[in-house]
Parts: C-alpha cells; structure tokens; sequence
C-alpha cells in the first residue's frame, strides 16, 4: 500500500510539474465556457488555431508550448485553449476570425474581443515577444490597425504597424511599407534594410523592387549569402505558384526569366524533381536528381542536404543511403551546418556505423546550439546511439 501511495505521489508530483512547465490549455471547453472563464479570472485568450495535419502545429505543441519560460509567460495573464480549425467549433471560429494558415494565434482581451494575431511556428524567445505584445496596447495588431485607418502616418507609427500588420497576414502592411519608406525619403540606413528585407516575403512587396534595386547595399547589412539565398526563394517560390503543380511549365520559366535567366537551367531541373517526388515518383526522382546535384549542386550545401535527406527518409535501400551519405558529405565539405551533420548522422545510423553516426550528431548538436535552434530532436537521438 504504501508503494503504492508513493507510486501516486510521485505520479502527481510528476503531473502538476508537467502542467506548471508549460502552456495551461483547457482541454474540452466550449468557446462559450472560454469566453465566460477569461471574463470571470479577468484575463486575456489565448487561442491556438491549428489543423491536424499541420506539421509546423505539431512542433510547436511538442517543442515550443510545453517550455517552462512559455508557460511562465502565459500562464498569469491568459486563458488558453485550442481548436482544430476544420472540426467542429474551429470551422466557425476559422471563418469569423479569417483563419487560412497553421497555425494561428488569436489573442482576445477579458471580454472577448480580438485585439492581436500571428502565426507560424517560431523558437520560444520569438513566442514570448508575440505573447507580450499582445498584452500591449502600443504593439496589439486591432488597436494599430485602428489607429492607421484613422490616418495616423508618424514614421515610428508605420514601421510599427507593417510589422504587426505583416506578422498577421494583413495586406495592409504592404502599404504602410510604402508609406514609412516615403516618410523616411527612401533613406537606406542598416536599421531600414533590415526592416525591409524583414517584410519582404513575396516578389510583389514593394521590398522586393527595393532590395532588387539596392542589391550592393543590402548585400553589405544583410550578407551576401543570405540576401542572394532570400532573392532566390522568393523567385522560386513566386514561378512554383505559377507553375500550378507542373500544368503551366510557361508561365513557370517566364518568372525565371524574368528575374533570374541565368539560372533559367538549374531552376527548370529543380522544378522537374520536385514534382516527381511531390507526386511520389520515387523511382524516376532518384536518378534525376542525382544528375541534378552532379550538375548544378556541387557547390550548393543547401539543395545536396535536400537531395540527401529524401534520400534518407524515402529509400530503405543501403546502396541508396551509401550515396546519398556522399552528398551529405560534400554538403559538409562546402559548408557545415546542424542540418547536414544532422542528417549524415542519421545516414550513418541507418549503415549501422554507431560511431560515426554518434560523431556527426555531436557536431550538429553544437551548431545548432551555437546558432539557437532548438536540440530536443538531436539530443533525443544521441540518447538512443548512446543505448
């Protein structure tokens, strides 16, 4: 009896501190129960919307949510809950609140109304600044969008609000874009190149014409590796969208063309393998894209770590996974990163070389302790080669 009780005990002690270390979430509450508890504990809501095969919703309810320093910020001043955006309560909530991007955060004030939103998913220190900007008057999303609507056009005012305006998916940040670089006579300081390249996330911001223009300047703040690789996602995925899945090869080269003819090669390969394996087509992806890391990609670590893991993670064959350790490793060799180490480390794994594999994890482990990305997933898997 008395192993027992101990046995509760420490169940408890085990239940309360896992409840304590992270984000309280109500569990089984109505909306209406939500609305009338946040009125009557006097505190803010914080709402999680996600969808049940959202990969960016699952990470952060595994890795961000159950943090001690997110509770700790959450906690005393909300009342938090989530809906599943396509099921039940969540498909109204989702339509009256504009909800079309997992996951979302709606935060709502003690009687209910909407004074802030973001979404995606994001390290916990950036969580923590969105929680306490929500508490905010001079940072909530509602209230600055009232205040530019009424036609405030201070220059600190615009670069706030396109800002807030930008992390909840409001177009309106596109003009208020436009209108702080007026106010600021187009003035290219370090602080105002960060502040664009931040907010651009599309060809058609009025940031993409700017950094375009500016390329030598932004190159200098921003760093040459970072703006090319920004300037390049953004054309990618601007033909992609055009592309509509493979039916408009056209329309998919004329963006290429457009903005980057001398990659128009590259870039019609890349898009081929993609649709291959997006539609699962491993056998004809394979031998394609390893003709495409011969020639496009040997001094490219990001797409030989791409090509390597969906080697990795789609193939059981050995002789698969020994060549595509090879391109992990020339990844490596060009440039070192938590991602390729990561992923020869699993490559190893699967070869059965515990030795190595344990190696690569470590080195991962310590570039993304350096660079503060989150390390449960590594450490998780070092425990497991250390058994």
């Amino acid at each position: 009896m008395k192993r027992i009780l101990l046995n509760l005990l420490i169940l408890t002690s085990l239940n309360s501190f896992a409840q304590e270390s992270g984000i309280n979430f109500e569990h089984d509450a109505t909306w209406k129960q939500i609305l009338e508890k946040a009125k009557q504990e006097n505190k803010y809501i914080l709402l999680d919307a996600y969808a049940s095969w959202c990969g960016p919703c699952k990470w952060m309810s595994k890795q961000i949510f159950p943090k001690p320093e997110v509770g700790a910020a959450v906690n005393p001043h909300y009342i938090s809950c989530k809906f599943d955006m396509e099921k039940g309560e969540g498909l109204d909530l989702a339509k009256k609140y504009t909800v079309r991007n997992y996951p979302t955060y709606l935060f709502f004030d003690q009687n209910g109304n909407l004074v802030h939103r973001s979404l995606g998913s994001m390290p916990a220190n950036d969580f923590i600044k969105v929680i306490n900007n929500a508490l905010n008057p001079e940072q909530q999303y509602v209230t600055l969008k009232k205040k530019y609507l009424e036609g405030n056009k201070d220059s600190a005012f615009l670069r706030t609000f396109s800002i807030v305006a930008y992390e909840a998916q409001d177009s309106l940040y596109r003009t208020s874009m436009e209108e702080f670089l007026s106010t600021a006579r187009n003035e290219l300081t370090p602080a105002n190149i960060q502040f664009v390249f931040n907010l651009t996330g599309s060809i058609h911001d009025p940031g993409f014409y700017v950094m375009k223009k500016n390329g030598m300047k932004f190159r200098e703040v921003i760093g040459i590796e970072t703006y090319n690789d920004a300037v390049e996602d953004l054309i990618w995925t601007e033909a992609k969208k055009l592309g509509n899945k493979g039916k408009d090869t056209v329309s998919f080269n004329k963006v290429i063309r457009q903005f980057m003819p001398e990659k128009l090669d590259m870039f019609s390969a890349q898009y081929e393998i993609s649709l291959l394996f997006r539609n699962s087509k491993y056998e004809e992806y394979l031998p394609k894209a390893e003709a495409f890391a011969a020639k496009f990609c040997q001094f490219d670590y990001n797409r030989l770590a791409d090509i390597s893991s969906k080697m990795l993670e789609n193939y059981t064959d050995t002789i698969i996974w020994q060549r595509a350790l090879k391109i992990a490793l020339r990844s490596i060799e060009i440039k070192s990163n938590m991602e390729n180490n990561g992923i020869a480390a699993q490559l190893y794994n699967k070869l059965r070389d515990n030795q190595n594999a344990k190696k690569y994890a470590l080195v991962s482990l310590e570039l993304a302790r350096k660079s503060g990305e989150e390390t449960f997933e590594i450490e998780e898997f070092i425990k497991q080669l250390s058994n």
